[in-house]
């Protein structure tokens, strides 16, 4: 694991307390999950859990939204790709890479509001990117947005099971709140379905 350095802390602390202010406004309606959890072998891997950076499979990656000390891990990591979730300061990786070598692509997604199809387009986008090597995805917390990303990425290309795509998106210490309703309905077979169908659209238009 990376060596933590003492700047790279204070560096996010900002970030840090900010979310301890939303952790706490959350906290009647549904809090984040333990970061202690311990899960199985086969979930994602931290790899540097300040930065919410976890090993999904050999090609992805997720994380929070990365500051200026965490670039050694997109090299260490050898990400070609990054896919940024964010709907709101979706620009920040433009700032953050621009004198790397990493192809930045925003798929925006609203928290509130996610539906089949969008993470149909998602999922396409990683996938495609993936012919290129490594890919990251993250939304701002690495969460909530990353977390339904990666249990439909678990589902329909790795044939995992809902059951064990949902638990890991809310018991694999990624932080995730419970409050968002609509995105643990996802998690059904209808609109598992309804994703596939949306990626079989996709793969058709191009050929």
């Amino acid at each position: 694991m990376p060596h933590v350095s003492h700047t790279h802390t204070l560096s996010r602390l900002p970030r840090c307390l900010m979310i301890a202010v939303c952790a706490a406004t959350l906290a009647a309606c549904g809090s984040a999950q333990s970061p202690t959890t311990p899960h199985p072998a086969h979930w994602a891997q931290v790899i540097h859990p300040e930065a919410n950076f976890y090993q999904v499979d050999k090609l992805l990656y997720r994380s929070e939204q990365l500051i200026a000390d965490d670039k050694p891990l997109i090299k260490q990591a050898d990400i070609r790709t990054i896919v940024n979730l964010r709907y709101f300061s979706r620009n920040d990786d433009a700032a953050l890479f621009a004198d790397d070598d990493v192809q930045l692509i925003n798929t925006p997604l609203l928290t509130w509001s996610i539906s089949p199809k969008d993470l149909a387009h998602v999922l396409h986008t990683i996938r495609q990117a993936q012919s290129k090597g490594a890919v990251l995805v993250h939304c701002y917390h690495g969460a909530d947005r990353t977390g339904i990303v990666v249990a439909m990425y678990r589902i329909i290309y790795q044939g995992r099971s809902i059951a064990d795509a949902k638990a890991e998106m809310q018991q694999g210490n990624f932080g995730y709140h419970s409050i968002w309703k609509n995105i643990e309905r996802l998690l059904s077979e209808s609109n598992v379905q309804k994703v596939r169908d949306e990626l079989a659209k996709l793969q058709a238009k191009q050929g």
